[in-house]
């Protein structure tokens, strides 16, 4: 089973909120043991599923890991792709600004598979553009307009 498969089973029954939620977890306990063992803290990215991200508890689960694990919030970085900012843009941004206010960093992965506006980006509190590489893939040869 390849790991898009398993994603897709996992998002078909549900249980990716929980699965997510263990990742969150797993993330920043493992953080905090490395950090405790003496190596320096790092950021640590975890992709989130719409699924995950449109749960109504969704910050305050963040919120309950970060205070459980102890870790500072601005090492967790969580990861959405663009299609997710596009369903419901003002629920959206209510959530990543509350999860910014926390300290949380955010990244939006996979950008340019979607609606791939810059400037709409402008509204999302976002610290990272991770940019897809179809989008980019052979712009050196695309002719300038």
């Amino acid at each position: 089973m390849t790991p898009i498969h398993f994603i897709e089973i996992a998002e078909e029954t549900g249980l990716i909120v929980s699965i997510g939620q263990w990742v969150i977890h797993e993330a920043c306990r493992q953080h905090e043991a490395w950090v405790k063992n003496g190596l320096q803290p790092m950021r640590i990215s975890v992709n989130i599923s719409a699924m995950q991200f449109y749960q109504s508890d969704f910050c305050g689960m963040v919120e309950g890991i970060i205070q459980e694990t102890g870790i500072t919030p601005s090492f967790l970085e969580l990861e959405l792709t663009e299609s997710m900012f596009m369903q419901d843009a003002d629920a959206v941004v209510r959530t990543l600004r509350r999860l910014h206010a926390l300290g949380i960093k955010l990244a939006i992965d996979d950008f340019g598979t979607g609606y791939s506006n810059l400037s709409y980006l402008r509204k999302f509190p976002i610290d990272r553009l991770k940019v897809d590489q179809s989008f980019i893939k052979g712009i050196e040869h695309e002719p300038v307009t």
